[in-house]
């Protein structure tokens, strides 16, 4: 019975030791040790137990960001230097890390918008300029393989550019080729794409596209255009974005309006969930597509995502409507696994597998066809 009240007596001293209120000053000069010592894990427990009693400050914050920015949780350093800047909003070692943390978590627009408010001598140490007529360019070659007699298996190639033409404006154009025999005539399509990216705010993004298909089948020509526009926000691990486009084949108007909403989760492994709905409506046709999109690190520098996408692709749009699926064949089913290879901080090494089920519409017919895509991109 002695033993029983003596530990409890001990457990309750222990808990009310560990729950002592903290002051402003301890706070500070706690985390401080803390951050000259490096001892990340002590000052982000005892930073979280001042914020968790309202002692907030500019300095505390920072501290706790930089210790989760060391651990490499680049998420919630983002959001402890986010708060730091609510106390001072000119601070520009709060606006230096808010641009590290989105380079390290992928969010460009995200690091520009506030590289764009640090002084010039910062900006040319950081090599970041407001404009730059060529900062990436990208390449991509895809070759699909089916059974059929009577479709060739179709091959399809793309270049980009990527133009900086502001701090928070981008110039992203693209040319493409398809090519693919159907019952021994050729179809044969260029492409021209131009996306203008603009950052609002930090967390709020514009986008306007036009895509131009220039399809030539059986000798007669079917122009294509698209324009295209959405808004979205990305705030910390959440995104969330609507989108709407209008495609014009010179046989039937096509309108395509989407929700796309993504998470990253906390973890090193780095998994990542994107959801995006859309509504297709032509030619007396209305129809749903969804996809879902899966991805984690599996090594240092290598990272996997899996997609699924369902419905009826008939004219659908893709990826800021960069693609445009008008095959003569829809595809109804589409599933694969992209590989990403992060050769340092300049290229990416990108490889593709989808597995898609083809419909040949006048007779109904479903077909297995296998799709093969490799791609670079290099920032300069």
């Amino acid at each position: 019975m002695y033993k029983f009240l003596i530990t409890a007596l001990v457990f309750v001293s222990v808990v009310a030791k560990a729950q002592q209120p903290i002051t402003f000053s301890t706070a500070d000069s706690i985390t401080y040790q803390c951050y000259l010592n490096g001892e990340w894990d002590r000052l982000i427990k005892v930073g979280n137990q001042a914020i968790g009693q309202n002692i907030d400050f500019k300095r505390l914050r920072q501290r706790i960001g930089y210790a989760y920015f060391v651990k490499a949780d680049f998420y919630t350093a983002q959001m402890n230097y986010e708060k730091a800047l609510s106390f001072d909003a000119f601070d520009n070692d709060t606006r230096t890390y808010l641009y590290y943390c989105g380079l390290n978590t992928g969010n460009e627009g995200y690091a520009r918008f506030y590289v764009e408010k640090l002084p010039k001598d910062l900006r040319l140490k950081l090599k970041e300029e407001a404009f730059k007529p060529v900062d990436a360019i990208d390449l991509e070659f895809n070759y699909k393989a089916n059974n059929l007699i009577s479709r060739s298996n179709p091959t399809y190639i793309r270049a980009g550019l990527n133009t900086q033409l502001g701090y928070r404006l981008t110039l992203y154009q693209s040319v493409s080729y398809y090519q693919q025999t159907i019952d021994a005539a050729l179809t044969k399509q260029p492409e021209y794409y131009a996306l203008l990216n603009l950052s609002v705010t930090s967390h709020l993004s514009l986008d306007a596209a036009y895509h131009y298909l220039d399809v030539s089948a059986d000798g007669s020509k079917y122009p294509g255009n698209m324009i295209f526009a959405a808004v979205s926000t990305r705030i910390n691990r959440y995104s969330l974005g609507i989108n709407g486009s209008i495609f014009d084949d010179n046989i039937a108007t096509y309108k395509q309006f989407g929700l796309q909403a993504g998470v990253n989760l906390p973890g090193k492994s780095g998994f990542y969930f994107k959801s995006s709905v859309s509504e297709i409506i032509g030619k007396g046709d209305k129809r749903t597509i969804f996809s879902q999109v899966a991805g984690a690190r599996v090594y240092k520098t290598l990272w996997a995502e899996g997609s699924v996408t369902l419905g009826n692709l008939k004219n659908y749009s893709d990826h800021n409507a960069l693609y445009i699926y008008n095959s003569i064949d829809p595809t109804t089913f589409r599933t694969g696994l992209t590989l990403f290879w992060y050769l340092g901080k300049k290229v990416t090494l990108i490889g593709n597998y989808n597995y898609e089920t083809k419909q040949i519409e006048i007779s109904n017919f479903n077909y297995i066809q296998h799709s093969f895509s490799g791609g670079i991109r290099w920032k300069l």
